[in-house]
C-alpha cells in the first residue's frame, strides 16, 4: 500500500513540478510587468483570499479524505456520501455568510486595513476566489480517496496553472490593468471547479458507487467530522499566520512596496512545500487505513519512506532558494528585489526543515492528539504573530521571514516530540540518520560555497545539480527506488544505478 502511494504521488509529483514551473513564470511574469504598488495591492487581496478559503471550508477540505478513506474501509457509504455533503454544505454556508459581510461592511473589515482603492477592489474581487479554492480541496481529496491521481494531475497541475498563466500573457499582450488580472483568475477558477464537478460524477459511476447512493440513506457524520475538523481548524490557523499574518504586519507597518519585498519571493520559498503537497494527497487516506488495521509498523515504514523520498526530491529546490538565493532572486525577479534574498533564504530553510520530518501533523491527526496539536498550533500562532511584531518595525520583510521560519521549526518539534509515543519512533527513525546526515553535510557545503565563490548562474546550477544527483543515489537504496519503480530496472544505465 505504500508503495503504490509513493508511485501515485510520484505522478502527482511530475504535476506538481509542471505546475511550479507554470506558476513561477507566472509570478515572474505578473512581478516584471507590474508596478511595485500595483503588485503589492495584488499581492495583498490574494493573500487575503487565500485566508478566507481555510475560514470557509472549517478544514472540511484537507481533512476529508481521512473520514472517506475510513467509511469506504467499513462499507459505510451512507455516511461517506454524508461527509461528502457536509463539507460542500459547509463550505457553500460559510461562503454566502462570510462573502455577504465582506460587502455589506467593507469599509470596517477591509478599508481600515489598506489604503488605497485598487487595493479595495483587488479584495472585493477576489473574495470570490476563497469558496472556490476551498471546493478544490473537498474535489481533490475526494479524488484521492478513489484513487484518481490522473484527474488531480491534469486539473489542479496543468489546468490550473495554465489557466492563469494565459489571463497573466493576456493582461502582458493588452496592456490591462491590475482589475483585469483579479477578475481573470476567478474565471479560471470558476472554469477548474466546473470540470471537477464532471470528473467526480463520472468516477463514482465508474467505481460504481453511485448504486449505494439514496438520499434518503444518507448520514450526516457531523458529530464525529466536526468534533475531529474543529480542533484541526487551529492547524489551518497556523498556516494561515505563517501565509497572510506576515501581510498584514508588514501593511500596518510599512507600505505595500515591503509587502511586494515579501511576496515577491514567498512563492519561491514556498516551491519547497511542491513535493510534499504531491505526497499529501494520497498519503493521508493510506495512514488512515493503515491506523484503521492498527498496523503500526507498517504506518511507520510508510511515514519514513514518504518523508525521507519528500526530502531528496526536494533538496534541489532548497539549494537554489536557500544556500543560493542571492543567485536565484536576481536571476527571477531583477536587481531591484536583490534584498529579498534573505527574505528568501529564511523562508526556504523553514518550509524545508518542515518538508525533511514529514508528515508529522497528519500523522498525529490520525492516532488522535488532537488536544496536543490544538495547544501547538496555538501556540505556533501566537509565536508568529509577536515575533512578526517585534522585527518588523526594525528588518521589514526579512524580519517577518525570520519569524516565520522560527515558527516552522518550533512547530515541527514539538510535532515530532508527540510522534515518538503515538508512532512508536526515535525523533529521526534511526535507519535514516545516514541520509539526513548526508542532506545536512551537502547543504552546508553548499552554504560555504556562495560565500566563497559568488558564483554565477550557470556554476550554480551545475553545482546544485551535481549535488542533488549525489544525495539521490547515496540514499537510493533507502528509497527503495528499485521496488518501488521496478520498470526503472528496466533501463540501460539508470537500471544498474537504482538496483
Amino acid at each position: 500500500m505504500g508503495r503504490r502511494q509513493v508511485r501515485g504521488s510520484a505522478l502527482l509529483l511530475v504535476g506538481r513540478g509542471l505546475s511550479m514551473v507554470l506558476g513561477l513564470a507566472t509570478q515572474v511574469l505578473i512581478v516584471r510587468s507590474l508596478s511595485k504598488g500595483d503588485y503589492g495591492a495584488f499581492a495583498y487581496a490574494l493573500a487575503l483570499s487565500s485566508a478566507g478559503s481555510t475560514i470557509l471550508s472549517l478544514g472540511q477540505g484537507k481533512l476529508l479524505s481521512r473520514f472517506m478513506a475510513m467509511y469506504d474501509e467499513q462499507k459505510d457509504y451512507a455516511r461517506m456520501f454524508g461527509a461528502m455533503f457536509l463539507a460542500i454544505g459547509t463550505i457553500l454556508i460559510t461562503s454566502v455568510l462570510g462573502i455577504g459581510a465582506m460587502f455589506l461592511f467593507r469599509g470596517a473589515l477591509i478599508g481600515s486595513a489598506v489604503d488605497s482603492s485598487t487595493a479595495m477592489t483587488m479584495v472585493l474581487i477576489l473574495v470570490f476566489l476563497s469558496p472556490l479554492e476551498a471546493l478544490d480541496l473537498v474535489f481533490v481529496a475526494l479524488f484521492a480517496v478513489f484513487s484518481k491521481p490522473r484527474a488531480i494531475f491534469f486539473r489542479k497541475f496543468l489546468l490550473a496553472p495554465g489557466l492563469r498563466l494565459t489571463v497573466v500573457l493576456l493582461l502582458i499582450a493588452t496592456g490591462a490593468s491590475v482589475t483585469f488580472l483579479a477578475v481573470g483568475y476567478l474565471v479560471a477558477s470558476v472554469l477548474g471547479v466546473s470540470l471537477y464537478i464532471g470528473l467526480l460524477i463520472k468516477m463514482l459511476r465508474d467505481r460504481d458507487l453511485l448504486q449505494h447512493f439514496s438520499l434518503r440513506r444518507v448520514i450526516l457524520p457531523y458529530r464525529a467530522v466536526f468534533a475531529f475538523s474543529f480542533p484541526l481548524i487551529t492547524g489551518e490557523l497556523a498556516l494561515l499566520s505563517l501565509n497572510v499574518g506576515g501581510v498584514l504586519v508588514l501593511g500596518a507597518s510599512h507600505s505595500v512596496v515591503e509587502v511586494a519585498n515579501y511576496r515577491a519571493v514567498f512563492n519561491s520559498a514556498r516551491l519547497n512545500t511542491a513535493v510534499t503537497g504531491s505526497f499529501a494527497t494520497l498519503f493521508l487516506p493510506v495512514i488512515a487505513r493503515l491506523y484503521e488495521r492498527s498496523d503500526i509498523d507498517g504506518l511507520r515504514r510508510t511515514y519514513w519512506h514518504t518523508a525521507l523520498f519528500a526530502a531528496v526530491l526536494t533538496f534541489p529546490i532548497f539549494a537554489l532558494t536557500a544556500p543560493m538565493a542571492p543567485e536565484t532572486t536576481v536571476l527571477l525577479f531583477g536587481a531591484r528585489y536583490s534584498e529579498s534574498a534573505t527574505v528568501l533564504g529564511l523562508l526556504a530553510l523553514g518550509y524545508y526543515l518542515n518538508v525533511i520530518v514529514g508528515f508529522n501533523a497528519y500523522t498525529l491527526q490520525v492516532c488522535g492528539r488532537i488536544r496536543y496539536l490544538v495547544w501547538v498550533n496555538m501556540s505556533v500562532i501566537a509565536l508568529n504573530i509577536a515575533l512578526s511584531i517585534l522585527l518588523a518595525p526594525r528588518f521589514a520583510a526579512a524580519g517577518v521571514a525570520g519569524a516565520n521560519c522560527i515558527a516552522l521549526v518550533t512547530q515541527n518539534l514539538l510535532n515530532q516530540w508527540a510522534l515518538r509515543s503515538s508512532m512508536q519512533t526515535a525523533l529521526i527513525d534511526r535507519a535514516y540518520w545516514r541520509p539526513y546526515l548526508l542532506i545536512l553535510g551537502l547543504a552546508l557545503a553548499l552554504w560555504g560555497f556562495q560565500l566563497v565563490v559568488h558564483p554565477g548562474l550557470v556554476v550554480t546550477l551545475v553545482v546544485v545539480a551535481a549535488a542533488s544527483a549525489y544525495l539521490l543515489l547515496a540514499t537510493r537504496r533507502n528509497l527503495e527506488l528499485a521496488e518501488t519503480f521496478p520498470e526503472l530496472r528496466r533501463l540501460p544505465l539508470l537500471g544498474r544505478l537504482v538496483g
